[in-house]
């Protein structure tokens, strides 16, 4: 199998970035506040590597088989970084904010159910079956995390809470590069762009090694430390919230 120069080149450039940016997460020691977002970076220069390799001079069965196998891995590890946000962002001094969790687990089940039904409804433009079940992988990756990133910025705002973290900063790059992938995918599901299939895809790689970019330059500079809110300032906080709530 030949891959042409743009890949390639997208190919190349995004390991480049990756690895620039795991440096950076363990130089600067960032991975103690975002380690799974580390271990998902880190997988990424891992199976760049391999699938790189296992395309270039590889079988096609070969590289179905650690394709399917590293795309499992990143979908939980994409799941496992939105909810490691949602635990920086909606949690005040190791406790979850009151109505914070019920939000999440009502998002991420919304999401996993239209994920699921989307997938499943889908006629994937695809030249070959290992195609058309990449496209179902992406798209139920993409709704999902797209969801359950909007679950979180929406309860982060009813709840009056602030992003003033590396929280924020990786949250930034992550919900342009889901929606993207969000969109490319759904003109692959239901508009069937199989004459531009490659683009797409080379679009949205593009749009993650930007996203990468930012991320090495946001994890660099230090990060704005608030002060952490006392209990007593949490529970007025809290009910604050309830009378806003009921009065609605």
């Amino acid at each position: 199998m030949k891959l042409s120069l743009t890949a390639t080149v997208l190919w190349a450039a995004g390991f480049v970035w990756n690895a620039a940016l795991v440096f950076v997460l363990l130089y600067k020691r960032r991975y103690e506040t975002v380690p799974l977002f580390t271990a998902w970076i880190v997988s990424f220069c891992g199976y760049t590597i391999v699938l790189f390799f296992a395309y270039r001079f590889g079988s096609k069965h070969v590289y179905a088989g650690l394709y399917w196998s590293t795309s499992f891995l990143d979908i939980v590890l994409q799941t496992a970084v939105v909810l490691e946000i949602a635990a920086i962002v909606l949690r005040r001094s190791g406790q979850w904010v009151e109505g914070a969790r019920t939000r999440l687990v009502v998002m991420g089940t919304t999401g996993f159910v239209l994920a699921m039904l989307m997938t499943w409804l889908m006629k994937p433009a695809a030249d070959t079956r290992l195609d058309a079940w990449a496209a179902r992988g992406s798209l139920f990756t993409t709704v999902l995390v797209f969801l359950l990133f909007v679950g979180v910025v929406m309860a982060s705002h009813q709840l009056g809470l602030g992003w003033r973290t590396y929280a924020m900063r990786e949250s930034y790059g992550l919900v342009v590069w889901v929606t993207v992938g969000f969109t490319t995918d759904g003109l692959h599901a239901y508009w069937r762009t199989l004459g531009h299939f490659a683009l797409l895809a080379n679009v949205q790689i593009a749009v993650f090694q930007m996203a990468s970019i930012y991320w090495i330059i946001a994890f660099w500079l230090p990060e704005q430390v608030l002060a952490p809110m006392s209990r007593e300032n949490i529970k007025r906080l809290e009910a604050l919230q309830r009378r806003l709530e009921y009065k609605e």
